[in-house]
């Protein structure tokens, strides 16, 4: 975790060295360190992945699995996208893309919800 964090401040002291001299050049760093940071992530996340398909494969819980993993990534494409806008000023845009996604992922989730109407309806009769 430690050398995660001297990346980011590496990449803060270059930011911030290059707004007094060549300020084009910052929003370069910016955006270079955001998708190392953002591939440091998903690389963080692939091992728990990858356990949590092991624990659920042969249950009857094995075709969620594909949901969460498609569920998990639209949330960190749209979460670090809408960083990179509000970084840029750009916070309506943030805000929208953020509904967007929520939007996406009901939309990905609509199967099993209505798995679970079914099932709580089935329980009902």
């Amino acid at each position: 975790m430690i050398k995660y964090c001297g990346i980011a401040l590496c990449a803060l002291a270059a930011i911030l060295i290059l707004k007094g001299q060549k300020s084009e050049f910052s929003g370069i760093v910016t955006l270079a360190a955001a998708v190392i940071l953002f591939g440091i992530a998903a690389a963080e996340f692939y091992p728990t992945l990858k356990l949590l398909n092991e624990l659920i494969s042969g249950t009857s819980f094995e075709g969620y699995m594909s949901t969460l993993v498609k569920a998990l990534g639209i949330t960190l494409a749209v979460q670090f996208s809408a960083e990179l806008c509000r970084d840029a000023g750009e916070s309506a845009i943030a805000s929208k893309l953020e509904l967007v996604g929520k939007a996406e992922i009901l939309l990905l989730c609509l199967p099993l919800i209505n798995e679970l109407i079914s099932l709580a309806a089935g329980f009902m009769k």
